[in-house]
């Protein structure tokens, strides 16, 4: 059997070398975030974590269970039936372990949580990376998701609305062209539907400032969300519809680069 090969640098790489160098391309390459690098909070309820707990991941997803872009790729614009429960908790479900995987090995976690301990919302932000070891980060996750449920490739137009919405690296390297290697990833932010009104978000997103520091601070979101985040000095960069192929969609779904600058 043929050893497995990759190419490095121009220069190829077989057996061990080759596995070794894979290890490396994907290691951890950022320093844990510790609590004292936290923004002071009066509620004291942020806490630095590595890994989210199962209940963490519960809550998660429930926060996201109704979220409109992923609604759009099941239901291309038409209304969320009871029937359509099952679908939408397991693509849901999968999406989030992509963004569990990404965030746990790759980025710096911090939840709220209650007095109980119960889990309030989180974020993910990942540390300035290069564009390369983040599309190596993203395929390491997808080999780690498998194969995306039949909720989500159910027939080739859910198939393709799915792909429309997982290619959207394009605005992001269009929007932070002059920083692709120094700027702050806001991967994901999301509150408990129990937490929502209780300005978990808002302290969340302090937070995602407050260390991004005197680096620019990048994010993705959907049209209803985009207000909120102009609110704290992100700049809408490029507002487009997910390039689904025509034919696949009756209704473009239109998402939004934005930017903070350290001056906003």
């Amino acid at each position: 059997m043929a050893e497995a090969a990759i190419i490095v640098g121009g220069i190829v790489l077989a057996g061990a070398a080759a596995t070794g160098a894979v290890k490396n391309l994907l290691r951890r390459r950022i320093p844990d975030l510790a609590q004292d690098d936290l923004l002071p909070d009066p509620t004291n309820d942020l806490k630095v974590i590595r890994n989210f707990t199962e209940q963490d991941k519960a809550g998660l997803k429930a926060a996201f269970g109704d979220s409109p872009d992923f609604i759009w790729i099941l239901k291309d614009g038409a209304k969320l039936e009871k029937e359509d429960a099952s679908d939408m908790e397991s693509g849901t479900s999968y999406l989030m372990d992509f963004v569990f995987y990404l965030a746990e090995n790759y980025g710096h976690i911090i939840k709220s949580v209650d007095k109980g301990g119960n889990f309030q919302g989180s974020i993910v932000l990942v540390p300035p990376v290069t564009p390369f070891h983040y599309k190596a980060y993203t395929f390491a996750a997808m080999a780690h998701c498998g194969k995306p449920p039949p909720a989500l490739w159910g027939d080739a137009n859910r198939k393709a609305r799915f792909d429309a919405f997982a290619d959207i690296s394009g605005p992001h390297h269009e929007a932070m062209h002059d920083c692709l290697d120094d700027h702050w990833y806001l991967l994901n932010l999301g509150v408990s539907p129990s937490a929502q009104g209780k300005r978990v978000g808002t302290r969340l997103l302090k937070q995602a400032i407050h260390l991004a520091g005197d680096k620019p601070l990048f994010l993705e979101c959907h049209n209803g969300n985009a207000p909120y985040y102009e609110k704290y000095g992100f700049q809408c960069k490029k507002n487009y519809p997910f390039a689904a192929p025509e034919g696949t969609s009756r209704s473009p779904f239109y998402y939004n680069a934005m930017r903070r600058d350290p001056d906003q």
